[in-house]
């Protein structure tokens, strides 16, 4: 970034913009798929692409025969086509998708290389393209899905609000809060022992036995303001039909660092 960009004496890159995507991130995303696609039956992927991404009837796939075999130029014509003229946002559903052709593959990586070079807002997490902005962020959420064993719900929790927050066309941010609250109400069941007990009651327990801050307790009751319903935890902004990205990444990030740090009481009872 050039010192008039990170002062603001000039626009900043487009690519830093989370609702578009320049001409030259797009290119140089594009350049990785295709040394990508050398690697793959060029075929099986374009099956795919028209199967279960353009959802089109696949006996219509273009594809010409001769005495070399089987050609299918013309159907990744096509799909190079739709990629450069699509909206940003499915650019990014597109390279999802080939990513989740081949999921231990090394397309997630250099496409994740290629965002971190661009500076862009996005990064790969998981095989999605995500907002993250900060290595302490990303960091966090990391370690979040990463738990196993007993605390493995804790990061099932964690996984399904990242997946509804990052979804490009069809974001469910009411449900990335909830998922994300609920990973917090798992994480303090498993410390506490108490499992049919709501976060209050939890955040009281960890408060008189685990020397919880009483007023980061107070905090989180105030910021979530729990309630009890037959369900579980119901947090009142979930009622609110004006939620936005900016919601329910907040929410996702300090509920994953609130999880990250509940979790070093279960460390600490162990020294």
């Amino acid at each position: 970034m050039l010192f008039s960009e990170r002062n603001g004496h000039s626009q900043l890159p487009s690519n830093l913009k989370p609702d578009s995507i320049s001409p030259t991130l797009r290119n140089s995303l594009w350049n990785e798929v295709i040394e990508w696609i050398d690697t793959q039956d060029l075929g099986s992927v374009c099956y795919l692409i028209w199967k279960n991404f353009f959802k089109t009837p696949t006996d219509k796939m273009p594809a010409i025969e001769s005495y070399r075999g089987i050609s299918y130029a013309h159907a990744w014509a096509q799909a190079r086509e739709y990629y450069f003229s699509c909206p940003w946002h499915k650019v990014f559903s597109f390279i999802e998708f080939l990513i989740s052709t081949d999921p231990y593959g090394p397309l997630a990586k250099k496409i994740n290389a290629i965002l971190i070079e661009e500076v862009s807002a996005y990064r790969i997490f998981n095989n999605h393209f995500i907002q993250i902005t900060d290595q302490h962020e990303l960091s966090a959420l990391l370690e979040g899905i990463s738990y196993k064993g007993i605390f493995s719900p804790v990061s099932h929790h964690i996984q399904s609000s990242i997946d509804l927050l990052s979804s490009r066309e069809n974001p469910d941010y009411r449900n990335s809060i909830k998922e994300a609250i609920s990973a917090v109400e798992a994480m303090g069941k498993i410390i506490t022992n108490q499992p049919n007990a709501t976060l209050g009651e939890i955040l009281k327990t960890l408060e008189s036995k685990h020397k919880l801050h009483g007023a980061l307790k107070n905090g989180y009751l105030s910021l979530y303001g729990y309630t009890s319903d037959a369900n579980g935890i119901r947090h009142g902004l979930m009622e609110e039909s004006n939620l936005t990205q900016a919601d329910a990444k907040y929410f996702l990030l300090s509920c994953t660092s609130f999880v990250n740090y509940l979790k070093t009481f279960v460390a600490n009872s162990k020294e």
